[in-house]
């Protein structure tokens, strides 16, 4: 509200207590307590007139240069310098990819061993299988950490866009930017955003997450086959050695030439 428009209030508020005290005027020759309670209203109609004069006035300082935060523009990986054979890699870096066909076509692919897993002795499956597991854990999490930073990329733009947009409203001078509905939309929108971040990170956290849980899991798998192999040696490699020492010494000793 303007300043002019609360003294129009005002000076109406003023005229209709002076016309009811006219009238009143004409019943009742005088009433003290009509009189204090006139002056107390006025009273009170000039400090909510200097409150809102208080709440019209700017901050004196220039809030969008003062208060701008800097922000980095999204980055993207260039697919025309030198690169040849990974732009789909760096493509779906840039994109995403859901189906991982950027990430296949980069690394290694797997043999499928469901003709041969059958004929296996057990403890050599069971090896296997633990192993081969741990390569397509280790494939899915690339694969979705691949679509999720390009998706990222993709949005991130219009995210930041969104943050300029909100610190622009904050800093405009125009009255329409700063009444009671505009300052609780940009509100709302603030806390939209921060949502809509953190919600982003969690899956970034996640995906961080999961590499190390399958690094972890990976390198539990080659401390457990070494202490099984440092088992194996203290429970078989004495009787094993004075076999084959034995099995030596007696070539040696039965050893003739032709």
């Amino acid at each position: 509200m303007t300043r002019w428009r609360l003294r129009v209030v005002v000076v109406t508020t003023l005229l209709v207590l002076v016309a009811a005290s006219g009238v009143r005027a004409q019943w009742v020759v005088f009433d003290p307590s009509n009189y204090v309670q006139a002056i107390a209203q006025v009273q009170q109609l000039i400090r909510q007139y200097q409150f809102w004069i208080e709440q019209t006035r700017r901050v004196p300082v220039d809030l969008a240069t003062r208060y701008h935060a800097h922000s980095l523009d999204w980055t993207f990986h260039d697919l025309t310098r030198g690169v040849h054979y990974a732009q789909p890699m760096l493509r779906a870096l840039n994109e995403g990819d859901a189906a991982g066909a950027a990430y296949r076509a980069l690394v290694a692919g797997l043999d499928v061993p469901t003709d041969v897993i059958g004929r296996m002795p057990p403890a050599l499956r069971d090896r296997l299988t633990a192993r081969y597991g741990a390569l397509e854990l280790q494939d899915s999490i690339a694969r979705l950490a691949i679509d999720q930073t390009g998706l990222a990329r993709t949005d991130g733009p219009f995210t930041l866009q969104a943050v300029r947009n909100v610190e622009r409203d904050l800093a405009n001078p125009a009255d329409a930017f700063h009444s009671q509905t505009a300052l609780l939309q940009k509100i709302n929108a603030a806390l939209a955003i921060s949502v809509r971040l953190e919600e982003q990170t969690t899956k970034f956290q996640l995906t961080t997450l999961e590499q190390l849980l399958i690094d972890a899991a990976r390198k539990r798998d080659a401390e457990a086959r070494l202490m099984n192999a440092t088992l194996h040696q203290w429970r078989y490699g004495a009787a094993y050695g004075e076999d084959l020492f034995r099995r030596t010494a007696e070539h040696i000793d039965t050893w003739r030439p032709f």
